[in-house]
């Protein structure tokens, strides 16, 4: 064993504090497993010291533990803050991460979301439209056959109210409800209103189209600006706790990321604010389609290893830690955890 090695184990293995957050670590029957275990590991080979894992429970817990000297160091998804750092050291960051939201999709009728779906204010702006255009063609038709001698009306509110109808029918049908011949430029308005009504039934249909999509996507809640007033769970402790006490939003505590989704599950709370590593692993695991994250990645963190002020176990681990980076063994763990299909 290296002097260093035997220097700060010389009082008997590591105490390295750990806890329970997917995919960081896990717990497999009594065996620790996950990307923060696998990682320190693998640190820990490279450094030559033995260690010992204490589960200290949530994560202001195992800090807790290494700030009264019942851990020497401790690792699981701990985020870097200025002010953890007047407290205790970290490693250079090994995690890149960030808030998110999940929420739980509520099951309504097919015909009440079908009708929720209906762009209203979109198809009565289509509908003001159509009936303008038609109104000017209609004039227009007017106009050509008001001295034809089929036409049976000379007054102009009456000789408008057939051309409105005629219009439609060559909307709807593409024939004109006078069926004496046609001249020539009664024909180009015709095939004109024609190709207008295309047009507009083509454009009715995109946005009944495109709204169905998108609305099938669509929460109460899609982002931060939404959880104002809704029953929210988190852990508590943690930056997303902090987050939500700023913003004055009450939350539900919970004791880590798969109590937080079996409450939600039960629609004990309508979203859980959470890491965005760990809530996509769940949900990746999850078999249940009403759970669904909204929202992209907001309150970007950093995750360490946390040690003692002074430690000299900062250097090695720093150093253990870019060679890890450099080599590819990183990589590989990280691929081993987040990929999607495992």
């Amino acid at each position: 064993m290296p002097a260093f090695a035997a220097e700060v184990t010389a009082a008997g293995p590591l105490r390295v504090a750990t806890g329970k957050i997917a995919p960081f670590v896990l717990k497999r029957g009594e065996q620790l497993t996950g990307f923060s275990v696998d990682l320190w590991s693998e640190i820990a080979r490279r450094i030559g010291v033995d260690f010992v894992w204490i589960e200290a429970g949530l994560r202001e817990e195992q800090l807790a533990a290494l700030r009264s000297g019942d851990a020497d160091m401790a690792i699981s998804a701990l985020v870097m803050t200025p002010k953890r750092e007047q407290e205790i050291d970290f490693s250079l960051p090994y995690f890149n991460s960030g808030l998110q939201i999940m929420v739980r999709a509520e099951e309504e009728s097919p015909i009440l979301v079908t009708l929720m779906a209906i762009p209203w204010v979109a198809i009565c702006k289509l509908f003001v439209a159509a009936i303008v255009l038609m109104f000017l063609w209609a004039n227009v038709l007017w106009f050509i056959e008001r001295g034809h001698p089929h036409n049976r009306f000379k007054g102009y509110v009456a000789g408008i109210g057939e051309e409105m109808w005629n219009t439609m029918l060559i909307i709807a049908t593409g024939e004109h409800g006078e069926r004496s011949e046609p001249g020539k430029l009664r024909r180009f308005v015709i095939a004109s209103v024609w190709l207008m009504g295309i047009v507009l039934i083509a454009q009715l249909t995109a946005t009944v189209t495109s709204s169905q999509t998108v609305q099938r996507l669509r929460s109460n809640i899609t982002g931060p600006g939404d959880l104002p007033g809704k029953k929210v769970a988190t852990e508590p402790g943690t930056i997303a706790a902090d987050y939500l006490t700023q913003r004055r939003i009450p939350f539900v505590e919970v004791t880590n990321a798969a109590d937080a989704i079996d409450r939600l599950t039960r629609g004990e709370v309508q979203a859980i604010v959470f890491d965005a590593p760990t809530l996509q692993y769940w949900l990746a695991q999850s078999n249940q389609r009403a759970l669904q994250i909204v929202g992209r990645v907001f309150m970007p963190e950093m995750y360490g290893i946390a040690i003692p002020l002074g430690s000299p176990l900062r250097k090695r681990i720093n150093e253990a830690l870019l060679e890890v980076y450099q080599d590819g063994t990183y990589e590989t763990i990280y691929g081993k955890w987040f990929t999607p299909h495992r």
